[in-house]
C-alpha cells in the first residue's frame, strides 16, 4: 500500500520529478517525488530517473510504494537521522528503540512549539513501534500506524525547517 509523504512545506507547483523504479520487480515504480525549481536541491540525492515537468502537483509530494523496512530506512536516513544523530544500526535494527531514542533526543533538546510537535509524532511513532513488537497491535495496522505518524512528523519538519 502506498504511503503519501510530505518532504516540504512549499505549495509551489512542481516542476521536477525524481521516479525510482525497482531493479528486481520488472522496474515497478517504488517512489516518485515531485518539487518546483526552488527545492530541485532536496531531490538530488534520490536515486531514480530525474526529469521535468509542466508546472503541477505540489512541491514536496513523494508516493513512496516501497516495503514498510525500506520507507523506515529511508525516513531515518533523510531526516531523522541528520536531524537527531540516531539510526537503526545503533540500535541494532530496531525500529521502535531507534524511534523512541529519537524522539527522547527532540523532547530534551527542543525549542520552540513546532520542534515539540515533531517530538511528538516521534513519540507517538515509536509506541505504536512498541506495540507492534509487544503484540498489542496487527502488523500491518501497526505498520500503516507508524508509516502515518513518520509522515506527519515529516512534514512538521520541513515546516520547521522552512523547506
Amino acid at each position: 500500500m502506498p504511503v503519501l509523504r510530505q518532504l516540504t512545506a512549499c505549495s509551489a507547483p512542481a516542476t521536477h520529478v525524481v521516479e525510482g523504479r525497482s531493479r528486481k520487480k520488472r522496474r515497478a515504480l517504488e517512489y516518485r517525488v515531485e518539487v518546483c525549481a526552488g527545492h530541485r536541491w532536496l531531490a538530488r540525492h534520490w536515486p531514480g530517473r530525474h526529469s521535468t515537468r509542466e508546472p503541477g502537483g505540489r512541491c514536496g509530494a513523494m508516493m513512496d510504494h516501497r516495503a514498510y523496512a525500506r520507507v523506515v530506512q529511508s525516513h531515518v536516513e533523510v531526516w531523522i537521522g541528520p536531524l537527531t544523530a540516531q539510526d537503526l544500526q545503533a540500535h541494532d535494527g530496531d525500529v521502535a528503540a531507534a524511534l523512541r531514542a529519537a524522539h527522547r533526543w527532540l523532547q530534551d533538546g527542543a525549542r520552540g512549539e513546532i520542534w515539540h510537535a515533531v517530538a511528538a509524532a516521534l513519540g507517538h511513532a515509536a509506541w505504536v513501534a512498541e506495540a507492534v513488537v509487544s503484540g498489542l497491535v496487527e502488523v500491518e495496522a501497526g505498520e500503516r500506524q507508524v508509516l502515518a505518524a513518520l509522515s506527519a512528523a515529516e512534514a512538521i519538519d520541513g515546516t520547521a525547517r522552512g523547506v
